[in-house]
C-alpha cells in the first residue's frame, strides 16, 4: 500500500489548557469517547481515518479566537474543517485541534446589491437553495456537500465558472481570524493584498469566519443534465464535444467524462455497472440554444438522455451520489492546452485501464469569464488554457491502493505533452514543492510574503501550505 499525506508530528494536549477554553468557549468541545466523536472527525475521502485529540465547533468568531490562542499556545496541530472534502486530508489531524466550522450557518442576502454574506459553515447546496429564491447565483461546487469556504479559497471551479469566473473571482470581502488572535476584514479597499492570497491560496493565512460574494441572475431552471453513450462511440463523442465547445457561448459549463453507469431506473439494464462515456453539465441561457448546441451529440444516439430544462439546483447535485463520503480517493488535476487526436487516443486508453468502476476521468471546458481575469489579478493563475483534466480516482478497499494511485500517476504521465501550469491544489490529494511552483509560478514569492505578515509561525499548516518568506 502506497503512503499518502502523513501528517506532522505532534505534542500532547494540555488537559489543563483545554479545561481553560473551556471556560469561555460556548460551542461544543467533543473529545475522544464522547458519543458524538465518531460522527464529527468523519471526512470525504476515506484515506484519512484521523483521530483528534478535541474537535472544537464554535458558535461564533469569539469561540474560533480561543481556539486559535489554544493551538498557538498548546503547539499541537491545528485543523480547519468546513465541508471536510479536502482531498488531502486537511480537514482533520491525529492527536490535535479540529476547528470544526459547521456550526456557523449564517446566509444573508442583499438582493438590490446582488450580494451575500456567508458563514464558513455553510456548503454549496446551501448556498444555492436560499440565493435561488432570488434568481441569483454564484458558481458553486458540483458536489453540493462542498464547503463554501474551503472550495472558495482554493478556486472555486463549477458549471457556472466560463459565465461567471471562478467563486474566487467574486469575492467582494473576507472576514479573517489571524494567528495573532486579531480579525482582519480584507476587501479591494482595505487588506487589498490579504484578499488577493485569499483568492486561490487556501487557507494560509487565517481562520476565514465569513466571505461576501457578489451575486449574479441565473435562472432557477437552466437546461442540464447527463447522457451516456456506448464507449465504442468515444472518440466521436469526444470530437463532437470539443467541436461544440470551442464555439459555444459562456453560458455552457460541461464536462465529456468516463464515468460506470450506476444500476438506477433510467439507465438501460444492458449497462448497468458498465463503464461508459457521458456529457453533464448545463446551459444557463434561452433553452432552444442548449438544444441546437447539444443536436451533434444527440445525432450520434445515446444509450440515454437526460439533458432538458430542470431547476439549477438540481443541476447542482446531479454527480452528488457518485461522491460519497467514506471512500478511498487520489485526485489529480491538469490544465491542458489541447486534445489532440493522440489526446482523444490518450483519453480512450486510460478510460480503458482504469481499475476501480468507482473512478471518473472528467474533461471540462474552460476559457469565457475564466480567462478575462488577469494572470496574476488573483493567486490562482492558469487562466488561458482551454480545457482542464480531472482525475477523481475513488475506490474501496486499502488493499486496492497501489492500483489506483498507479494508475492516475501514469494517466498524468500519459497527459504530460498536453498539460500547462496553473491548475488549483483543491484537486490534488498529494501536494509537494513541484505543485505549489507548478500552480503559483512567479506568485508564489508574494503569496510567501504575505504568509510572513499574517503567520510567521505557520500555525496554518494543515493547507496546501505556503512557507513565510
Amino acid at each position: 500500500m502506497t503512503s499518502i499525506g502523513t501528517a506532522p508530528p505532534s505534542t500532547t494536549l494540555d488537559s489543563d489548557a483545554l479545561s481553560e477554553l473551556r471556560e469561555g468557549f460556548r460551542g461544543e468541545v467533543i473529545e475522544p469517547g464522547d458519543a458524538s466523536y465518531d460522527e464529527r472527525r468523519g471526512v470525504f475521502n476515506g484515506m484519512f481515518d484521523r483521530k483528534p485529540a478535541v474537535i472544537l465547533r464554535p458558535t461564533g468568531t469569539a469561540d474560533v479566537i480561543r481556539a486559535i490562542g489554544l493551538a498557538r499556545l498548546s503547539g499541537v496541530p491545528f485543523a480547519i474543517r468546513s465541508g471536510g472534502h479536502s482531498v488531502a486530508g486537511f480537514s482533520s489531524v491525529d492527536d490535535g485541534i479540529v476547528l470544526d466550522m459547521r456550526g456557523l450557518k449564517g446566509i444573508r442576502i442583499d438582493p438590490e446589491r446582488r450580494t451575500v454574506r456567508v458563514q464558513a459553515g455553510v456548503d454549496w447546496g446551501e448556498l444555492d437553495r436560499e440565493t435561488q429564491q432570488f434568481g441569483l447565483a454564484v458558481t458553486g461546487g458540483r458536489v453540493t456537500s462542498t464547503g463554501v469556504v474551503g472550495f472558495t479559497t482554493g478556486s472555486g471551479s463549477g458549471w457556472l465558472e466560463r459565465k461567471l469566473g471562478f467563486a474566487c473571482d467574486n469575492l467582494l470581502s473576507a472576514d479573517v481570524a489571524t494567528a495573532d488572535g486579531e480579525v482582519v476584514v480584507a476587501t479591494p479597499d482595505e487588506n487589498a493584498e490579504l484578499l488577493w492570497g485569499i483568492s486561490g491560496g487556501g487557507g494560509n493565512f487565517g481562520v476565514i469566519t465569513e466571505l461576501e460574494f457578489k451575486l449574479h441572475p441565473v435562472s432557477p431552471i437552466v437546461y442540464g443534465g447527463l447522457m451516456a453513450f456506448d464507449p465504442a462511440k468515444g472518440a466521436e463523442l469526444i470530437q463532437a464535444w470539443r467541436d461544440v465547445s470551442d464555439n459555444a457561448s459562456e453560458d455552457l459549463g460541461w464536462a465529456v467524462a468516463s464515468i460506470v453507469a450506476p444500476p438506477l431506473p433510467f439507465v438501460p439494464e444492458q449497462w448497468h455497472g458498465k463503464r461508459m462515456w457521458a456529457i453533464v453539465g448545463q446551459f444557463a441561457g434561452p433553452h432552444d440554444e442548449a438544444e441546437r448546441l447539444l443536436q451533434p451529440l444527440r445525432a450520434l444516439k445515446p444509450e440515454f438522455d437526460l439533458f432538458q430544462p430542470m431547476p439549477y439546483t438540481m443541476v447542482q447535485g446531479l454527480i452528488d451520489p457518485a461522491n460519497p463520503y467514506g471512500r478511498r480517493n487520489y485526485w489529480r488535476a491538469h490544465n491542458v492546452d489541447d486534445v489532440p487526436e493522440a489526446g482523444v487516443d490518450a483519453l480512450l486508453e486510460r478510460a480503458e485501464a482504469m481499475p476501480s468502476p468507482f473512478s471518473a476521468m472528467i474533461l471540462v471546458n474552460l476559457g469565457g469569464a475564466i480567462a478575462r481575469v488577469g494572470e496574476d489579478d488573483t493567486a490562482l493563475g492558469g487562466r488561458q488554457a482551454p480545457f482542464a483534466l480531472h482525475l477523481n480516482t475513488m475506490w474501496e478497499g486499502e488493499e486496492n491502493d497501489d492500483a489506483n494511485i498507479g494508475w492516475t500517476r501514469q494517466t498524468t504521465e500519459t497527459f504530460s505533452p498536453w498539460i500547462s501550469p496553473g491548475m488549483a491544489l483543491n484537486f490534488y490529494t498529494e501536494i509537494g514543492d513541484n505543485e505549489l511552483s507548478d500552480t503559483f509560478g512567479t506568485r508564489l514569492e508574494r503569496l510567501r510574503l504575505l504568509k510572513r505578515t499574517y503567520d510567521p509561525g505557520n500555525l496554518f499548516k494543515l493547507n496546501q501550505n505556503i512557507t513565510p518568506a
